[in-house]
């Protein structure tokens, strides 16, 4: 009953290098690069000081806004052998995409869409009683992988007591068709509380023995922030997700072993270049006055891109200079103020180079998690691949 599967890249449409330059057919003058040869490192720093472990490379989100399956790929030609998802939605949009390696969803799955993921060889999450009971009646005609998740302190997905896990476990091997991979939880604090961090790896610990474990492939606990500064020896396998993007979320250099790049920027241009009078009032609601003459320039990026309004009086950089957002961010434009008379078109960062999005969530009072995720997919993204432009994924008209 054990599935067998290609982790080799098998995309039924790949990314080759492109022979005319993408910039030319971005309608917008806004974009976001992805260097995927920072992905590449980030995977291989991983699997060197993990070298016996299993990868699973997590691509939720839309690759947590890079790109789903430009990265997928690469992570798999570096090291990873197993995708991680949230959803069955996001799995099953892999698979469509030509992936034939394992695809873990870590959400929630509707009973009724079981038998689809089995037919699509996606590994699903088994995290509560009831629905593994409900699991277990299913008239399954292709076998079925699951992991199941355990409820250490985090509080969210997840079976608790050890008797709800013991009995769970044998409902599901009276299945023939359903197949125990493995076993996992997530950590709460990793990053911070290293107090309950250990209480969670003690309990994690206690569950694991009053069982038999050795049947199971996969036993995992590890991701970004618990892998950059622990080593596990009863666990198979490590959740690579924030860390494969280049970003460590333990706010420590972790020089020792892990030198992540981060492998997104986000760009703009100037779209108009304006001097203003002392007095004259910017934006909706008309919330800034310029306090002398100013000059001021319009970029093309709003909310509507992922650039929330509470950027309002944060800096960009221009010409190595950083220019203030004044003004309330727009839909789909802002205004910044400009330290003299700028070119219409020049480059605008804000993400990137002496911009890290570290800076920018921080300032923003927020995760650089969020602050990735929330660049929208009207935005273009460009790839770079052994330094040369790969691929542009943008919106098709239809």
């Amino acid at each position: 009953m054990k599935q067998i599967y290609s982790t080799q890249n098998t995309a039924k449409k790949k990314c080759h290098l492109l022979k005319t330059n993408p910039y030319n057919d971005i309608y917008n003058p806004t974009w976001v690069e992805i260097n995927l040869d920072a992905i590449a490192h980030n995977v291989d720093q991983v699997k060197h000081a993990h070298p016996k472990k299993t990868i699973f490379a997590v691509v939720k989100a839309n690759g947590y806004g890079h790109g789903d399956l430009e990265v997928a790929e690469v992570a798999l030609e570096n090291g990873a052998s197993v995708l991680a998802v949230s959803s069955l939605e996001e799995a099953l949009n892999l698979r469509f995409k030509g992936l034939n390696c394992p695809i873990f969803v870590m959400g929630a799955t509707e009973i009724r869409h079981v038998p689809l993921a089995a037919k699509h060889r996606i590994t699903l999450t088994a995290y509560d009683e009831n629905w593994i009971k409900e699991l277990i009646t299913l008239e399954l005609q292709t076998s079925l992988n699951v992991h199941m998740k355990i409820d250490t302190g985090m509080h969210r997905l997840g079976l608790m007591s050890i008797q709800e896990i013991i009995t769970c476990i044998h409902l599901i091997k009276r299945h023939p068709m359903i197949e125990l991979e493995g076993i996992y939880t997530h950590m709460a604090t990793a990053d911070d509380n290293q107090e309950y961090f250990k209480q969670q790896v003690a309990t994690f610990k206690t569950i694991l023995t009053s069982f038999d474990t050795s049947q199971i492939k996969y036993i995992h606990l590890a991701n970004t922030a618990t892998l950059l500064q622990h080593h596990f020896n009863f666990e198979h396998a490590i959740r690579v997700g924030i860390g494969m993007y280049g970003i460590d979320p333990t706010h420590e250099a972790s020089e020792k072993e892990f030198k992540l790049k981060p492998a997104l920027s986000f760009y703009s241009r100037l779209t108009q270049v304006k001097e203003l009078k002392k007095g004259t009032k910017v934006g909706y609601g008309i919330t800034y006055e310029c306090k002398t003459d100013e000059w001021i320039g319009v970029i093309p990026v709003g909310y509507a891109d992922g650039w929330i309004r509470k950027h309002q009086g944060r800096k960009v950089l221009i010409n190595n200079h950083e220019c203030e957002i004044i003004g309330r961010i727009c839909m789909d434009q802002m205004m910044v103020r400009l330290p003299a008379k700028f070119d219409i078109g020049t480059k605008v960062t804000l993400i990137g180079k002496n911009m890290p999005v570290q800076r920018v969530a921080a300032e923003m009072e927020t995760i650089p998690y969020e602050t990735l995720c929330a660049i929208s997919d009207r935005v273009p993204r460009i790839y770079y691949k052994n330094g040369n432009l790969l691929h542009c994924r943008k919106m098709r008209f239809t």
